[in-house]
């Protein structure tokens, strides 16, 4: 059992260091100006159920019920690989940043202009004085716990605009809700149908 806790804590350390390699790389991409990303059409509604089925193991062992909705055919002009990477930034801080059985959903959605990919959890929300600094680099809200890099949503942010979309901290009254709005592609359909499709 301690040899087993002590591997699993090793596991934990190198995702931990790995993710932090990756981020720094893509960092220094960004900052010499060579990163580069498509414009292609992406199904958010696919991305979103793929990045749940990915954490679904990480959300059952956090203990964090995962809601994928997906309304109508919400088709964006971007690159599949750097949403993927978004979805999954925004997806894993609502799970590991609130408590254990905050709900978390993640919603894709269309109008006739943008496509939407929003992650939302109703748990105890940002304070307030560290809204103005989410998408910092390097600023971690939790006060410096070893949890994060603090360049997770600054990179997310980066690489949207990229893409000639936006994220932002959409307000609510409790929980966390952060939207990613992106061009929406010619096969997008407008809004929310009778039959939206809802995944647990």
């Amino acid at each position: 059992a301690t040899r087993q806790e002590f591997l699993e804590t090793m596991r934990e350390q190198v995702v931990r260091l790995t993710k932090l390699a990756t981020d720094l790389l893509d960092l220094s991409r960004l900052d010499a100006g060579r990163m580069r990303v498509e414009h292609e059409p992406v199904d958010l509604g696919e991305v979103a159920r793929v990045v749940a089925e990915e954490f679904s193991a990480l959300a059952e062992r956090l203990g964090h019920p995962v809601e994928v909705r997906v309304e109508g055919d919400p088709v964006a002009r971007a690159d599949e690989l750097r949403v993927l990477q978004v979805a999954r930034t925004l997806l894993d801080n609502a799970l590991r940043h609130t408590p254990a059985g905050t709900r978390v959903s993640l919603r894709a959605f269309a109008d006739r202009e943008h496509a939407y990919l929003e992650v939302e959890d109703d748990g105890p929300g940002i304070p307030q004085e560290h809204v103005p600094h989410v998408f910092d680099r390097f600023y971690r809200a939790d006060g410096g716990a070893a949890s994060g890099s603090g360049l997770g949503l600054a990179i997310a942010r980066e690489l949207v605009q990229m893409m000639d979309g936006d994220v932002v901290l959409a307000p609510q009254p409790r929980g966390t809700r952060i939207r990613v709005s992106l061009g929406a592609a010619p096969t997008s359909v407008a809004a929310a149908e009778p039959g939206e499709r809802v995944f647990t």
